[in-house]
């Protein structure tokens, strides 16, 4: 169900008027943006191609969602195996791999389920494990392996850390990531355009880098080469999905008992847990504070995530509303879209100006 109130037409039209700036400026080049509240959607805003020279893209596009894996996928797999006591955030590394981290002093052995979802396990950011694995079992046994670079407790953002909690979740469920997934998230939240590639080349999708290594245009197939590594699969990364369906996810964290975890659970996630260290965050979310990467209008309660190809969540418990932007700002090479930043504090703004922001102080 759609509507259009005096409230939040402008709004919509204020969304359209930057997402056809950034693709008249070449930060993009096409997008969709949704905005919904519990039980409201306005008609999504589609602009641009899904790639230059090809189909205009349209609400029905595939986008890569590249980091909104990690709270779209990681982080409710995860819940779901708190929730049932299958796994506690106290729980070390070594529980669940024994040889993590051998022969090392400190070591990924000794870090913490907590740790991994805080970014404060000590781990590198990233390293190209796919120049130096072919097997998917082989590159997670290299992260596993990672000597820590950064003093225990220092928050440094670590695809590393989230691809040992998708390792973790298999190992207990005793499946691979995207099966658990869509039965445990997916299907009951109605997410049927969403999962792992690589895709059907039927399917609408947005393409996104001109790679060398794997042969052209990437359509279908995940952008980011570790998650290729991983045969695609990985809590960090490899999730493509639809605005539509990103709504639902989100409006899933407004409030309540999501179905893949209890109420308790969803505000255990969204309890700041920084301790000073780094940027306000809970469990895997960023949560808003003064300077907020998403937006300063937005209310105090809001939290977020962004993905490397231009993709972007925002939840506003506190003025209730969800706002998806998902772009392709990496086509056709990951040099471009150097305004995506500004785009997004943009979009999330003029999103709660229309829902009647006075400022997130």
């Amino acid at each position: 169900m759609t509507r259009s109130t005096p409230l939040v037409r402008p709004g919509r039209e204020a969304l359209r008027a930057l997402l056809d700036a950034a693709v008249a400026e070449g930060v993009i080049p096409g997008g969709v943006a949704l905005v919904g509240t519990a039980d409201d959607a306005w008609e999504p805003v589609a602009v641009g191609v899904r790639r230059y020279g090809g189909a205009p893209a349209d609400p029905q596009t595939r986008y890569d969602l590249a980091s909104l894996t990690k709270v779209v996928g990681g982080l409710p797999a995860l819940l779901r195996l708190l929730d049932a006591g299958e796994i506690a955030l106290s729980d070390p590394v070594r529980r669940f791999f024994s040889n993590a981290g051998w022969f090392q002093s400190p070591s990924l052995a000794d870090v913490t389920v907590e740790d991994l979802a805080l970014h404060r396990a000590g781990l590198p950011a990233w390293t190209p494990l796919f120049a130096h694995a072919s097997e998917r079992r082989t590159a997670v046994a290299q992260v596993l392996q990672s000597p820590l670079s950064e003093p225990a407790g220092r928050f440094l953002y670590s695809d590393l850390g989230v691809i040992a909690l998708g390792a973790i979740v298999e190992r207990v469920s005793g499946e691979r990531l995207d099966a658990f997934l869509e039965r445990e998230v997916f299907a009951p939240l109605g997410m049927r355009d969403t999962g792992y590639g690589p895709l059907d080349a039927s399917l609408p999708v947005a393409a996104t880098e001109d790679d060398g290594l794997r042969g052209g245009v990437l359509e279908g197939v995940v952008h980011d080469e570790n998650a290729w590594a991983l045969d695609g699969v990985s809590a960090h990364a490899g999730l493509f999905g639809t605005a539509r369906d990103l709504l639902a996810y989100g409006r899933a964290w407004l409030g309540g008992a999501p179905p893949f975890a209890s109420e308790a659970w969803r505000v255990e996630a969204l309890r700041d847990r920084s301790d000073g260290e780094g940027p306000r965050r809970g469990l895997l979310w960023r949560l808003f504070e003064p300077g907020w990467m998403l937006g300063e209008r937005v209310s105090p309660a809001a939290f977020g995530h962004t993905g490397f190809t231009g993709t972007s969540l925002v939840v506003d418990p506190g003025r209730g509303w969800v706002s998806v932007l998902l772009t392709n700002r990496v086509h056709p090479s990951r040099e471009r879209g150097q305004g995506i930043a500004d785009l997004r504090r943009a979009v999330h703004d003029a999103v709660a100006e229309a829902f009647g922001a006075e400022g997130g102080a």
